[in-house]
């Protein structure tokens, strides 16, 4: 299997345009404290450019087999050493020295299922039951959920949980299904903010309308009016909206550009989410299908909840946007996985391949076995 197309240049524009604006946001929320956030924020997304090099280089059937396994049992093992050992921040513990394992695990789940379905795939009608379907998938993403829970990291494990029904429901397993996993799902996430004690203090100054974060982001955002103050020139950087550059990126951004620099970020997010799933719904084999549609939903999913926390229409999370807050661990994983949908949009499926006698395509089927080969 030899590429057959060029890069997604439109993808590829939207990953690095937000890749450089997260370089000014953070230059705008930050400068009066210094210039080493800059300083990091610049070696971070230079090893993020450099990961998004190796994704688009990557033999990507490889994650279907020996390297897919072996960075499941990696990530799972960094999980468990997480929640056991892991450098504990405020009242959650997920750090392994210097990586956040969960950022990883975001997409090697959706990786995972993604190699799964597409061998499910290629057996018979029959095969494709209840058990096989649900019940072994759904057994590795409680597992995934369940790690990730522990730390507590309630934002990440809700978005996993969203992204992994979304991937089921692409991959075509049942409606009948698919409701009582949602329900199950909901009744999980209610009752690990029950009793998660900074969870729930959360869920309720939220319903009790008690936000001071949310009605600092709103103010931030308001007051930019349609143009913004102007780079620099925000005001709630200074101590008024603690954690600008980071949990509330497109905050600053509306304070400082306004409306229509809010606009364009939304516009990118939407252009990745479309270009990306464009590239799913063309790539000539289900296992890149399904692994692109897993990654660009759940980088979309972790966008939506950041501007929605913003926006003040959901409970603070502590969601980075993706691309563009500050950070280590989440920038550099994001544009690993931009990269891999990248190296997918070179895999095309040609109009007159693979068609059937229903005037349908069968994608061509790649084992986890031979695509590590």
């Amino acid at each position: 299997m030899r590429p057959n197309h060029p890069v997604d240049a439109w993808l590829l524009f939207v990953v690095v345009t937000l890749a450089m604006i997260g370089l000014i946001v953070v230059y705008a929320a930050t400068y009066h404290l210094g210039i080493n956030y800059l300083k990091w924020q610049f070696i971070r997304a230079g090893v993020g450019l450099l990961a998004l090099f190796v994704g688009m280089k990557l033999r990507y059937p490889a994650l279907a087999g020996w390297l897919g396994r072996s960075l499941v049992g990696l990530v799972l093992l960094l999980l468990i050493l997480t929640v056991v050992w892991g450098r504990a921040v405020g009242d959650a513990r997920r750090w392994v020295g210097f990586l956040q394992p969960a950022e990883i695990a975001k997409f090697v789940l959706p990786m995972w299922l993604a190699a799964y379905f597409a061998e499910l795939k290629g057996r018979l009608d029959k095969e494709w039951n209840f058990r096989n379907s649900v019940i072994k998938p759904g057994a590795v993403v409680l597992m995934f959920l369940f790690l990730t829970g522990a730390q507590p990291a309630i934002g990440t494990t809700a978005i996993m949980a969203v992204s992994s029904l979304f991937l089921f429901f692409i991959v075509g397993v049942k409606f009948r299904y698919l409701v009582p996993i949602g329900i199950v799902a909901m009744i999980g996430l209610v009752l690990l903010v029950q009793f998660v004690p900074y969870a729930n203090k959360r869920w309720h100054d939220f319903s009790q309308g008690k936000c001071y974060h949310q009605k600092q982001s709103l103010i931030s955002i308001g007051s930019g009016g349609p143009f913004g103050k102007g780079l620099g020139e925000g005001k709630q950087k200074f101590y008024f909206l603690p954690k600008l550059h980071t949990d509330f990126a497109i905050a600053a951004i509306g304070e400082e550009f306004g409306f229509a620099g809010s606009l364009a970020i939304f516009l990118l997010y939407g252009v990745f989410l479309v270009r990306g799933m464009q590239i799913g719904r063309k790539v000539n084999t289900y296992f890149g299908q399904y692994l692109t549609s897993g990654i660009v939903i759940t980088i979309f999913m972790y966008a939506f909840v950041h501007i929605g926390v913003a926006l003040g229409l959901l409970p603070t999370t502590g969601q980075p946007l993706p691309f563009v807050s500050y950070g280590g661990s989440a920038l550099v994983t994001n544009l690993f996985a931009a990269g891999v949908i990248l190296k997918i949009s070179t895999f095309n499926r040609r109009p007159d391949e693979n068609r059937n006698g229903r005037g349908r395509y069968r994608r061509p089927y790649i084992s986890r076995t031979r695509a590590g080969r």
